[in-house]
């Protein structure tokens, strides 16, 4: 580690300890931003990646994933990809931190060693790895840390605790929003900087951790074709997209189909509802099967053709945190938009979306009435906004304008 700026003509490096691998086409939100955030970190520094050998992550690298990266296996029965449920426990039990198995490989590793060494910085993808500090703090004491959370996961666990059925449920998930509090807060102080990615997380952080210092960076989207509004007479299309294997996803999928679909359905009979992501539970295939009205993709190469031909995208979450990445692409398309308040979390532009409700009357009312208009003015005004506000280059020229900061400040 420089224990100043680095000299004029050398770039300053970046270890980036990250939970997944980001390649092209990667199939979730976060792992999209952790790719477009290490790109543009590559125009000013020097980036390495040091990550698990899971098994998503030993396929991102047959993927091709960008180099240089540090793929660490691990020891012992909870590292193997059999008994994952086992390291997602221990994780929990540890207040949501990296599996146990990856923080003994990071500590034994001489290259992992050698790397957090001669770092200028030293950075950690999602909450979970934010654990990690300790270590990389033993191996460069000089070295920057920052943790990029995805969300705050205190928050996610708590929410769960009180939509959870059932005393156990709800016993487990305020355990877990304890555990994980104490954690984030000892995470959160222990960085030298927090990205977040809206003001709402920011303040999550501070009332965690009052002496962390978080900062707001707009995750960066490449932006898409504009869709265009529909053919009047058309069926109107509306579309739900993401991991269907997260249970937020799934839960937020049959909320929609079981509570708000129907008087959807009873308006615009024509109406068709589309479901797009990998690994739908088999209880939403099954309601899928019983109506012809609607459509479960499974996992699909690209979802851009699925979100082209949406009349209204609808974002029916009702757990989780952090920013919704499927609610900002939506606003990037120009396409209505309709969400619970935990869909619209983040969105500072308080007309952004169509309609922010939880009452399924509400929402059912709110997806007829956007499917009826096909006036697309007013989301081509948002789009505008919204492509200001989470374009790449805006993106790239905040985080990079950070991290040259904290180089700047130089050792602690």
């Amino acid at each position: 580690m420089h224990a100043s700026s680095p000299e004029p003509g050398v770039r300053p490096t970046v270890v980036s300890v990250t939970k997944y691998v980001p390649y092209t086409g990667i199939a979730h939100a976060g792992g999209e931003y952790a790719l477009q955030h290490h790109r543009a970190l590559r125009t000013a520094f020097e980036v390495t990646a040091i990550a698990p050998a899971t098994a998503l992550n030993r396929e991102a690298v047959d993927k091709g994933a960008a180099g240089p990266l540090l793929v660490l296996s691990g020891s012992g029965p909870s590292a193997s990809d059999g008994l994952k449920t086992v390291a997602d426990v221990g994780s929990l039990l540890r207040g949501s931190s990296a599996h146990a198995w990856f923080r003994r490989a990071l500590r034994r590793s001489p290259s992992a060693a050698a790397l957090l060494a001669d770092a200028d910085i030293v950075e950690f993808q999602w909450s979970e790895m934010g654990s990690l500090i300790p270590i990389a703090r033993a191996r460069s004491p000089r070295a920057r840390l920052v943790v990029i959370a995805h969300d705050v996961i205190t928050q996610r666990w708590s929410r769960a605790a009180e939509t959870a059925q059932g005393v156990l449920k709800r016993f487990a998930y305020t355990l877990a929003s304890t555990l994980s509090a104490r954690r984030e807060r000892r995470t959160f102080e222990a960085a030298d900087m927090v990205v977040v990615f809206s003001e709402k997380d920011a303040r999550l952080v501070r009332a965690l951790a009052p002496s962390a210092r978080p900062e707001v960076v707009r995750p960066g989207f490449a932006l898409p074709t504009a869709s265009s509004a529909r053919t009047v007479g058309s069926s109107p299309t509306v579309v739900f997209s993401g991991a269907m294997g997260r249970p937020d996803n799934d839960e937020a999928a049959r909320w929609f189909l079981q509570r708000v679909w129907p008087r959807v359905r009873a308006a615009l009979p024509s109406a068709r509802f589309t479901v797009v992501g990998a690994h739908p539970s088999s209880a939403l295939r099954q309601i899928a099967a019983e109506d012809p009205s609607v459509t479960v993709t499974g996992f699909v190469e690209s979802m851009d053709p699925h979100l082209d031909e949406a009349d209204v995208i609808v974002v029916p979450l009702h757990n989780g945190a952090g920013v919704k990445f499927k609610t900002i692409d939506a606003l990037l398309r120009g396409i209505p938009v309709v969400a619970t308040p935990v869909g619209a979390e983040g969105i500072e532009r308080a007309d952004a979306i169509r309609r922010v409700t939880d009452d399924p009357d509400e929402f059912a009312d709110a997806v007829v009435a956007a499917a009826r208009d096909s006036d697309r003015a007013r989301e081509s005004e948002i789009r505008d906004w919204a492509a200001g506000e989470y374009g790449l280059e805006a993106f790239s020229e905040r985080i990079v304008a950070l991290y040259e900061e904290l180089v700047q400040e130089g050792s602690r």
